[in-house]
């Protein structure tokens, strides 16, 4: 009886790693296209522009808003 169930047991298996195959190479076909389209679009579509103001202020205002600081302000030592 389990001599018999082996070879199904393969098969199903060998028809599951089929499956995943597929699904790589569709998904490998579908991030090609997505990159190229990025590549070869147009800069104006998806392009976005990012500006940075500089404050310039007191220390300890900036130690307020300073993201460093906040993080590790309870690791600081007093």
């Amino acid at each position: 009886m389990a001599g018999t169930l082996i070879p199904i047991a393969l098969a199903g298996l060998a028809l599951l790693a089929g499956k995943a195959l597929i699904i790589s190479k569709l998904a490998l076909v579908l991030a090609g296209i997505i990159g190229l389209k990025k590549l070869l679009g147009s800069s104006g579509g998806g392009h976005h522009e990012s500006s940075y103001q500089v404050v310039s202020g007191h220390a300890a205002s900036r130690s307020l808003h300073d993201p460093h600081l906040l993080a590790y302000r309870s690791y600081a030592p007093s």
